[in-house]
């Protein structure tokens, strides 16, 4: 998807892939790949405050933990999770 210098510790950037944009985080701790885009209102996530793995929609403040997918504020909402890896200096993301 990118070279892994491309997302700093703490950073994050959205990848288009087919019909979809994947957004990818760094924590520094772990990787995360999600659609970019909120199950509420279809609102991108990649602006949104990321705490521990939890991320904030700033349009209408659902959470969604992206180790699940699950949508912390609001049961039965998700978004959907990609498996992610580094490897040889690259991150790949399968969709």
């Amino acid at each position: 998807m990118c070279p892994v210098e491309e997302i700093p510790a703490g950073g994050r950037k959205v990848v288009p892939a087919n019909s979809l944009d994947i957004l990818i985080f760094n924590t520094g701790k772990r990787w995360y790949a999600c659609a970019n885009e909120c199950p509420h209102l279809g609102e991108p996530l990649d602006t949104g405050e990321l705490q521990g793995h939890v991320v904030r929609c700033n349009a209408h403040g659902y959470k969604m933990d992206l180790s699940t997918g699950n949508c912390v504020t609001e049961a039965g909402l998700g978004v959907p999770i990609f498996p992610i890896e580094v490897r040889d200096g690259w991150v790949w993301v399968k969709i």
